[in-house]
């Protein structure tokens, strides 16, 4: 017999009742016994055979946050439990999300679901079909939690981009192409429709229909339908449908002021009518957008800078400026940095005079504009940005008297050897005697150019990170390059000038077992690496073996011709 089948059998009938349905003391199939006190221990049964506890009737009161608190308030039991356990157990349900959230976050949650219509909606004027395409997007849409997880750690979700391929072949020479895996390439090539797409299907539709003329992209759908086998426009028959455009973020290019004009451009029959406003055939569809009025003066960023000027630093509204550049706020950063260099420019003839040690020394608003630049471009790079990725923003002209020519070497040389020199001394006293010798070892072979690899090891809190430190202020405070590198970003914010190995090394995220650092011969980061004198790795059992095994085809490539 089945375990709780049994206990159920024994709750109802007591024990008499599943050996011995037939024993004296069965009245009306109930045991007129008592349990065994071996069993339960109770002294009082109600009329089902379950056993009845009572509240003890005494004085004792116990406070609790003000309340007065008696035998009355003791936790109700449950009888199936008391038989199954043989023992006094309180139970008590908390239906209170809050209270269980921790533990049992799910108890309440129920099944995942997601609720669906389907749904006919007519015109009462014209009693024709309504295919409303934005609404039901918006109302069939379901995100689950697997998905959200998903999405969150960047894994890929499909194998194409549809925000930028699908607007993609809206641009001259740029149509999309879809074949099988075993097409031949002739076939397609040669197919009759490899150069139709619903959006040049529009051109000529506007060449055919007066009606289309009137239209812009968006509203073909109200007027027209798409025949997908013959790849044309035609004039819609009943009802009307509502169109949209795939999103396209404003840091796309052209794509996304292409995408502009599709919404104000009615009855065009090739791209240059797209680019042409009021009889100017404008050379880019940014400058179309501009000609029509459809971006921005950009006047609420000149005054958020204007006014930073009155309280904030120069180097402040700089990395303002960028942040601007790199959220693709700013439509137009050139007519903006036209207007606020001067506030961008401040701190540069005083900070020159302090390198050169020149009171005296003037300069030119040209010569201004070049150095904001090349801090606008030094902040930028933390990014992985550069002012080339802004059309028509003026470049910087890099001064080879000045070291700009190389900005990595720049930022590394761009030190004040005295206070190193004082920092140095000061931790030299602070080194411990294993501390030491690990110091010591390691300046010995970089003076001698003797070369070498040493690995540290430490328990947390043993002072490696301090010996890091004392490290790159010695040898910086000769005027030499160290490069300090960790694993992770946090260990990285520790170490003076300190990056990501990733990062600095240019190490490949999928790195593979021939996988070489993507640093080319000749470029200012191979400069750099054949410059410095001392490399410090944080961290580095993190990284996989293939990570170092990379960095080594490399140095081995960029040193071959110095060492």
């Amino acid at each position: 017999m089945d375990y709780y089948k049994a206990v159920e059998e024994f709750m109802i009938h007591g024990p008499c009742g599943l050996h011995r349905p037939k024993s004296p003391c069965m009245v009306n199939k109930k045991c007129s016994k008592h349990f065994p006190k071996k069993f339960v221990n109770v002294s009082t049964w109600d009329d089902d055979g379950y056993p009845i506890y009572k509240r003890r009737e005494s004085s004792r009161i116990v406070e609790k946050n003000g309340v007065q608190l008696d035998s009355r308030y003791v936790v109700p039991h449950n009888r199936y439990l008391l038989l199954k356990y043989k023992s006094h157990i309180n139970v008590e349900w908390c239906n209170q999300s809050r209270a269980i959230k921790y533990l049992f976050k799910y108890v309440n949650k129920g099944n995942d679901r997601v609720t669906a219509e389907f749904y006919r909606s007519t015109n009462d004027e014209q009693q024709n079909d309504v295919v409303d395409e934005i609404t039901m997007y918006y109302d069939c849409r379901y995100v689950s939690a697997c998905e959200a997880t998903w999405r969150l750690l960047s894994y890929d979700v499909q194998f194409r981009h549809p925000t930028v391929e699908r607007l993609s072949f809206h641009l001259p020479e740029c149509q999309s192409v879809i074949f099988e895996d075993d097409d031949r390439i002739d076939n397609v090539l040669n197919r009759p429709t490899v150069n139709q797409s619903m959006f040049t299907a529009w051109f000529e539709a506007n060449k055919k229909f007066g009606s289309a003329k009137e239209l812009s992209y968006i509203d073909m759908p109200t007027k027209f339908v798409w025949k997908k086998d013959i790849r044309e426009w035609h004039p819609r028959q009943r009802g009307f449908s509502i169109g949209r455009i795939f999103y396209v973020p404003p840091g796309s290019g052209e794509i996304y002021y292409l995408r502009c004009l599709l919404n104000a451009v009615r009855g065009p029959t090739n791209f240059e009518d797209i680019k042409s406003y009021k009889g100017v055939i404008y050379p880019t569809f940014r400058e179309a957008c501009y000609a029509r009025g459809l971006l921005d003066d950009d006047k609420e960023y000149i005054d958020a800078i204007n006014e930073a000027s009155q309280w904030s630093t120069t180097q402040s509204m700089r990395k303002l400026f960028v942040i601007l550049l790199t959220s693709n706020l700013v439509n137009c950063p050139k007519n903006v940095w036209n207007v606020v260099w001067h506030h961008l420019a401040e701190d540069v003839q005083f900070n020159k005079r302090k390198v050169l040690q020149q009171e005296d020394l003037c300069l030119s608003d040209d010569e201004k504009k070049n150095l904001a630049l090349i801090e606008i471009e030094r902040l930028l790079q933390l990014y992985n940005k550069t002012l080339n990725d802004y059309p028509h923003m003026p470049i910087p002209n890099y001064d080879h008297a000045m070291r700009c020519d190389n900005r990595l070497l720049w930022d590394e040389l761009d030190y004040d050897r005295d206070a190193l020199l004082k920092d140095s001394q000061t931790m030299e006293r602070q080194l411990t005697d294993e501390q030491k010798v690990v110091y010591e070892t390691v300046l010995n072979d970089v003076d001698q150019q003797n070369g070498g690899l040493y690995f540290v090891y430490g328990y947390g809190g043993t002072g490696k990170t301090f010996v890091w430190r004392a490290l790159s202020v010695k040898i910086r405070s000769r005027g030499d390059i160290v490069i300090n590198v960790a694993s992770n970003g946090i260990a990285s914010l520790l170490l003076p000038r300190g990056r990501t190995a990733h990062s600095r090394f240019a190490i490949p995220i999928a790195v593979t077992e021939d996988s070489t650092c993507n640093i080319t011969q000749g470029s200012n980061l191979a400069e750099l690496i054949i410059q410095c004198k001392l490399i410090i790795w944080d961290e580095a059992p993190m990284m996989h073996k293939h990570c170092f095994e990379a960095l080594d085809r490399t140095l081995r490539d960029l040193l071959r011709f110095t060492d």
